[in-house]
């Protein structure tokens, strides 16, 4: 991929290309996953960001709530470090150590209620409530969910989260229509950045502000919906047909002088001339679509 782009505050981009064109790789790369091979990416200081992929990892042994709740950056961190307090307050063998456990308890309370940590088990039951989950699959275990409804609960984790800027690959997938109408408005409520591809061309439409297209390792942007985007690729197509119409036409004209003429010394430096223009012309490809 050669090329450049930036993601502002804000715009809700959708990023469309054929299979292979290197969707993903973006993607890694933005969430610092892979480096380019040139160039660089570069993120703002303090700058978060949440990437969803098809890829959802190994999830077991504890609820699907625990497991979103989990990945609520600081509020998770300090929900974990005061379980491990308390478990540390039951334990006798640290009866030695209990003023300190007790005041570091004390101080990392405090900073669970300045983060809203209290009603983050509520937003992370709300969150999985909108893509369809029961009471019951949201306190069993993850394990034992299926690979559709695991994709499900990893992307809840990113929406908790809800980073400066979100990356989502395919989220429409594994989602029933309550699920998808549900996703459609918190992603329209989302005040920061959002990058997503989705075969649903429908649910792009409706949510995204502005199209990326990556083909051919360039990158090109359409302010727009995913409707605007057709309208006006199919333009750009039709005029780029005109433009390889002409060209060819041209090359065809010059070709047939050169074979006609190559052969009589009188029109050598016609010939000549006309050789090295047909060199130096930059090639106009048809659309490839």
């Amino acid at each position: 991929i050669e090329a450049s782009a930036a993601l502002q505050k804000g715009e809700k981009v959708g990023l469309v290309g054929p299979n292979g064109a290197g969707k993903t790789t973006l993607f890694r790369m933005i969430n610092g996953e892979e480096q380019p091979d040139e160039g660089q990416v570069s993120v703002d200081r303090g700058f978060t960001i949440g990437y969803f992929s098809q890829d959802v990892g190994d999830m077991s042994g504890r609820s699907a709530v625990a497991e979103v709740m989990d990945g609520a950056g600081p509020v998770s961190e300090v929900a974990a470090e005061m379980r491990e307090l308390e478990h540390a307050m039951g334990d006798p063998d640290q009866a030695d150590h209990m003023d300190e456990i007790i005041a570091r308890y004390g101080e990392a309370q405090h900073r669970f209620e300045e983060l809203d940590g209290y009603a983050l088990d509520g937003r992370a039951r709300e969150v999985l409530d909108g893509l369809g989950f029961s009471q019951e699959m949201m306190d069993g275990d993850v394990g034992k969910l299926s690979g559709g409804w695991k994709m499900r609960v990893a992307l809840a984790r990113i929406l908790l989260m809800r980073p400066d800027a979100m990356l989502l690959d395919e989220p429409s997938n594994h989602l029933d229509l309550e699920s998808l109408i549900w996703l459609e408005q918190f992603l329209k409520n989302y005040d920061g950045a959002l990058l997503m591809t989705s075969h649903d061309r429908e649910f792009m439409n409706r949510i995204v502000n502005k199209v990326v297209e990556i083909d051919g390792g360039s990158l090109t942007a359409y302010s727009g919906n995913y409707e605007f985007y057709q309208q006006q690729r199919a333009i750009a197509d039709r005029q780029q047909q005109a433009q390889f119409e002409r060209q060819q036409a041209m090359l065809a004209k010059e070709i047939a002088f050169i074979e006609r003429f190559k052969a009589r010394a009188s029109h050598a430096a016609q010939v000549q001339s006309r050789v090295k223009k047909l060199d130096k012309i930059d090639r106009v490809e048809p659309p490839k679509r």
